[in-house]
């Protein structure tokens, strides 16, 4: 299992290359709103029970796993949730990059909202995803975010020299964290071992 681990970052790593860029606190931010980024809406109603066993993710208000609380098989020409958008729990605000086709949890109170972008992909909807977590985390069972009220959230984001949003920095940072945890795992595993032949 080691051996294909590193071979998995090996290849990994090859396909992510470091750049030198601006500490997050060096950078220019900006306040945008998120009716002005995506497409808000809620998925269809649906209920995690009703469906069985499968491959398709089943996406709710969780705070783990992306949010998936079961793998499902959906209903007889069931159209899902397109994937490469963010979804975000109205109870917590916790937020996830959704990379492929799902089933959201929908319906009335603690159902999902998912926001569209088309200028998406997995390293912009990852950083994006945090950035709006930090924003909506003020939701909570007594005060749970609405459709319309997370549409007038304002997020802080990165932007260029002429005041866009900086999606190359977003996707550079996204890279860099990744190579960084790439290597501490591979630290971490050659210390082990070292410590086992000492």
């Amino acid at each position: 299992m080691l051996m294909r681990y590193r071979s998995y970052v090996a290849e990994q790593l090859a396909h992510l290359e470091y750049r030198n860029i601006p500490a997050l606190q060096e950078k220019p931010w900006n306040l945008f709103r998120v009716e002005n980024l995506f497409e808000v809406s809620r998925p269809k109603a649906r209920n995690k029970d009703d469906y069985g066993i499968g491959n398709i993710p089943f996406v709710a208000s969780g705070a783990v796993n992306n949010g998936v609380m079961k793998c499902c098989k959906p209903k007889t020409n069931e159209p899902l949730d397109d994937g490469n958008y963010i979804t975000v729990s109205p109870v917590d605000g916790t937020s996830f990059y959704q990379p492929m086709a799902f089933l959201g949890r929908g319906g009335a109170g603690s159902s999902i909202l998912i926001l569209r972008n088309n200028d998406m992909n997995l390293l912009r909807g990852e950083f994006m995803a945090r950035m709006i977590q930090q924003t909506c985390a003020k939701y909570n069972y007594g005060h749970m975010g609405s459709k319309d009220g997370i549409k007038r959230e304002r997020v802080m984001l990165p932007i260029d020299n002429i005041g866009e949003l900086d999606y190359a920095y977003m996707e550079q940072y996204i890279i860099n964290m990744m190579r960084k945890k790439y290597e501490q795992y591979l630290s971490f595993l050659a210390e082990r071992e070292a410590q086992k032949l000492s």
